[in-house]
């Protein structure tokens, strides 16, 4: 009886072990850190554009444009890893897919399900979601299957790829000019983001380039304080605070991510941890923009994805950002 017990436990015990590294790696192959970082796009651009119109905004409508381009952005990336299959093989053999950890059939089928989720969750949202949610597919195809070999052309796709997500986010409400220098400051950090990550695999010695994506955040700000001013009685002080002291913290990310790599011999791994910092500032960026829009559940929304700032830097351990 204890013999056939043990046996029992040995086999549960071996069943849940290769169910937790199938779980793993799918969790790798999606990125699991860099994918926290998207959602919050979408809610800083439908919070901001609520603020600047006046048009409210209800919590389902966020929930579901943070899930859109969150099933769009996993479909991206499982496309991205088909793509690299060959590199991959040669640069980082431990990928899920090179190493076969996961088949490529069945990546195939997590694609068409995020695929076909992300566009049904927009169908739901309305026909200005849709539409957004269909342009947001076509620039994450052409990055991966047609510009992101391309040295500044892949940069730029990708970069536009993130700033339709915060522009998806926004048609759930309408449209207003202001959301342009935002979205400017988000294709511009992102374009240089994926500007350095073309070289992630190489040792290097970062120039004074890598402050660049600090200055995306600055500029954004700048071009959009006359906005701000204007529409200043609209913004509560607790909510300029908030949204200052989140400003403060996501030019600390990127300034001091840069100062890590400036100016000295970075390894390969080494400029992969750069790129993942850089990619969690995104998360006090997005909360300094959103908890402008006044209101309880706004400040919430900006202390979550504060959380998963430090959340991706644990799980950066685990699964690689880039």
């Amino acid at each position: 009886m204890d013999l056939r017990s043990g046996r029992m436990r040995y086999g549960l015990s071996r069943r849940y072990s290769g169910l937790g590294r199938r779980i793993g790696a799918w969790l790798e192959l999606f990125r699991l850190p860099n994918l926290l970082t998207v959602p919050g796009d979408a809610l800083a651009g439908a919070c901001l554009v609520s603020l600047l119109t006046g048009k409210h905004v209800s919590v389902w409508e966020l929930l579901g444009v943070g899930l859109c381009v969150l099933l769009l952005y996993a479909m991206g990336l499982v496309q991205n890893d088909w793509v690299d299959l060959a590199e991959d093989r040669y640069h980082r053999p431990e990928r899920p897919l090179p190493s076969k950890r996961i088949s490529t059939s069945a990546t195939a089928i997590a694609f068409l399900i995020c695929f076909l989720a992300g566009l049904l969750v927009a169908f739901c949202n309305g026909r200005e979601v849709l539409v957004s949610a269909v342009l947001l597919c076509g620039l994450i195809w052409t990055y991966n299957l047609v510009l992101k070999k391309r040295f500044y052309g892949g940069a730029v796709c990708m970069g536009l790829c993130r700033g339709m997500s915060l522009l998806l986010g926004a048609s759930t409400v309408g449209w207003h000019l202001g959301i342009i220098p935002v979205f400017l400051g988000l294709t511009g950090y992102v374009f240089f983001v994926t500007w350095f990550a073309a070289g992630e695999n190489r040792r290097q010695i970062p120039t004074g380039k890598v402050f660049l994506p600090m200055l995306c955040f600055a500029g954004s700000w700048l071009l959009n304080l006359p906005v701000l001013i204007y529409y200043h009685r609209e913004i509560s002080s607790t909510s300029l605070i908030l949204s200052a002291g989140c400003f403060v913290l996501a030019l600390l990310a990127s300034g001091s991510a840069a100062l890590r790599v400036y100016n000295r011999s970075v390894r390969a791994e080494e400029m992969r941890h750069f790129i993942g910092a850089l990619l969690r500032g995104l998360l006090p960026w997005q909360a300094a923009w959103l908890v402008l829009s006044d209101g309880t559940w706004t400040v919430i929304v900006m202390l979550i994805l504060l959380q998963l700032w430090p959340l991706t830097i644990l799980l950066n351990r685990e699964f690689s950002q880039s």
